[in-house]
């Protein structure tokens, strides 16, 4: 089936679609959550930060239960094992906690 050129033209995709940011704007967002971060109230930083140790803990049960007497072989134990792991950090992501490992990249924001 030959297309001709004015259907393949019309493929092209809305670059507004796209969440792309100039160097410039990249850095002031990134000093934006950065001076966020910094100045948030200490009960509210104390309560997420327990909820990122209690998250990550889950996640190390959650391996240390599919990695003892699993009977799957190397591989595949090993790989279920990391899956699993990686649920308590997906839910430090997803739950918005502060774990202090994720703000060290971050630098000083002023």
């Amino acid at each position: 089936m030959p297309q001709d050129k004015e259907s393949m033209t019309d493929r092209r995709v809305d670059p507004t679609l796209y969440d792309a940011y100039t160097p410039a704007q990249i850095t002031k967002r990134f000093e934006t959550v950065g001076v966020a971060k910094a100045t948030m109230p200490i009960i509210p930083l104390l309560a997420l930060s327990l909820l990122a140790g209690a998250f990550i803990s889950f996640g190390a049960t959650f391996y240390t239960l599919v990695m003892t007497d699993s009977g799957l072989g190397l591989g595949t134990g090993r790989l279920l094992g990391g899956v699993s792991f990686c649920l308590g950090l997906i839910l430090v992501v997803v739950g918005g906690a502060e774990l202090f490992t994720g703000n060290i990249l971050r630098g000083c924001p002023r």
